[in-house]
């Protein structure tokens, strides 16, 4: 009982108003729910956040390093390169690729014009591409060489889709490099708290997948629980002598 009481007393602690995970009761679409009230607006702004850890290296693929600086500008070009060629906040925009360092720019881009990012399953057939396409109609597809091999680009099902092409050339496709390039400012959008942020399809079942739709809230309130849960467990650790407070939190 006595550490759970402890337990019980922390999360209250780091709960209560005032609290970094200040928890109150807000109206989502009309019902009364649990809200912290910290939580930043949008993913938007959850990944602007991160600005401060500039020269910090954010991804590593093989020899290649990306700090947080150079993926910012990135995704600022990126995210108004969506918006000069016709995405609107809103709209959907699709990635399909294997788990290459411009998946996750292109992921937070999609997310900072505002639009709704639409994850491909990296095994689809053509067919099942062709399926996830029609369903969810977007604008754009974000593409590398393997994918684009796989989908027809005659498909009416297309429409007049644009593709970006990821570390690859295709003469149907403009350049990833030529959409992150340049110093522009990240753009200025209106993003509701509760809209769509991303689609991701279904799987385990004999049938068509479903788009599974996650919003800016849901997603946003996701990394919060996972920061909540780490410092209830860190202050409780230290508060009983096994972690040392002056330790830094390991990294991954």
């Amino acid at each position: 009982m006595e550490r759970y009481e402890q337990y019980r007393a922390v999360w209250n602690e780091l709960t209560a108003p005032g609290a970094q995970f200040e928890i109150v009761t807000g109206k989502i679409r009309g019902h009364d729910c649990r809200v912290y009230a910290n939580a930043p607006g949008n993913l938007r702004d959850l990944f602007l956040s991160s600005a401060q850890f500039a020269e910090r290296d954010y991804l590593v693929y093989d020899g290649e390093r990306i700090t947080y600086a150079q993926a910012h500008q990135q995704v600022a070009n990126l995210a108004t390169w969506l918006l000069a060629n016709g995405i609107q906040p809103g709209d959907h925009v699709a990635i399909a690729m294997r788990n290459f360092p411009e998946w996750l720019l292109a992921y937070w881009a999609i997310l900072a014009a505002g639009a709704t990012c639409v994850g491909m399953n990296a095994w689809w057939t053509g067919a099942e591409m062709s399926y996830a396409f029609a369903d969810s109609k977007p604008g754009v597809v974000i593409v590398d060489e393997e994918r684009l091999a796989r989908i027809d680009l005659n498909d009416p099902e297309l429409g007049d889709v644009r593709f970006v092409c990821v570390r690859c050339s295709h003469p149907q496709a403009v350049p990833w490099q030529s959409t992150i390039e340049g110093q522009h400012p990240m753009p200025q959008v209106e993003i509701d708290t509760d809209s769509d942020a991303c689609i991701f399809y279904t799987s385990g079942t004999t049938g068509r997948p479903k788009g599974a739709q996650l919003t800016h809230r849901g997603c946003v309130s996701n990394v919060f629980s996972m920061a909540f849960a780490a410092t209830l467990l860190r202050t409780i650790g230290e508060r009983n002598g096994s972690i040392d407070p002056e330790e830094e939190p390991p990294v991954g």
